[in-house]
């Protein structure tokens, strides 16, 4: 072997043997709008303790549909960057907050391209690759019709699923682990509740936990709540996370809570991208 095949085998191990990125897969059961702002709020602290963060947006929404991560018509999708790359498109926007965003897909006849299996590698080449440049990557995501994640790669990574108190939501969340279920095999997912203090989410999760537990035959985690509060509203009118707006608040003690609980755990489960 000569000095540079020698040259390029070692920045391989390298790269092989370097930290891989924390992907957390984020389904909700929630309003498109109060996830986004739960995503960009849990995004800002996670940050603050030293990590790079990116958003991806993974839903088929609309460019106009996602303005709560600040992406614009001039921002590339990594889809487009595979079907056009002559475009040249910025992939990703760097928020005011510290961390990055960037768009997987865009429009509902976006998801046909992915029932093509050579450009879903290619998605999912470029996906993993823009991930490795970050610590951890918090993917909003959507089943699509076939009950599955946008990509097959989501499906090894954790999976944490935004809900409310709502009987709506409630009902929703468990028909989204139903379906992980039914497409990944039975599997522990985390649970998020918005809306409530921990008294009643932990009711909240209690009971959508026994009811997995005695239907599902898995188990569910509890990875924390976040509170009502009007800190919340205010801070995304300004523009900014309600940590950064409103550090002494109760909804921004709880997403610091929950950013510690991911960063201290390397994440709520092992990740894993073999």
């Amino acid at each position: 072997m000569n000095q540079q095949h020698k040259d390029q085998a070692a920045g391989l191990r390298r790269l092989m043997a370097g930290p891989k990125p924390r992907i957390i897969s984020l389904l909700s059961a929630a309003s498109k709008p109060e996830h986004a702002r739960f995503m960009t709020n849990l995004a800002a602290p996670l940050y603050r303790q030293g990590n790079k963060v990116l958003i991806v947006e993974a839903t088929s929404a609309l460019m106009h549909e996602v303005g709560h991560y600040g992406i614009n018509a001039e921002q590339g999708t990594l889809l487009e960057a595979i079907m056009r790359p002559e475009l040249h498109q910025p992939l990703i926007n760097n928020d005011s907050q510290g961390y990055s965003v960037a768009k997987l897909l865009s429009g509902n006849s976006a998801g046909r391209f992915l029932q093509n299996d050579n450009i879903k590698q290619q998605l999912e080449r470029v996906f993993l690759a823009m991930a490795s440049q970050h610590d951890i990557v918090l993917v909003d995501a959507a089943l699509n019709v076939e009950d599955a994640m946008p990509l097959d790669v989501l499906h090894h990574g954790e999976i944490l699923i935004h809900m409310t108190r709502d009987v709506g939501s409630i009902t929703q969340a468990y028909t989204l682990i139903k379906q992980l279920c039914g497409q990944i095999g039975r599997r522990s997912f985390d649970i998020v509740v918005s809306h409530a203090s921990e008294a009643q989410a932990r009711v909240v999760f209690n009971n959508i936990a026994e009811v997995a537990r005695r239907h599902l035959y898995i188990e569910l985690d509890f990875a924390g709540m976040i509170p009502s509060d009007e800190h919340l509203g205010i801070a995304a009118k300004l523009g900014r996370s309600v940590i950064e707006a409103f550090p002494m608040t109760k909804a921004a003690a709880a997403f610091k809570a929950l950013a510690g609980k991911i960063d201290h755990n390397h994440g709520l489960l092992e990740t894993s991208l073999s």
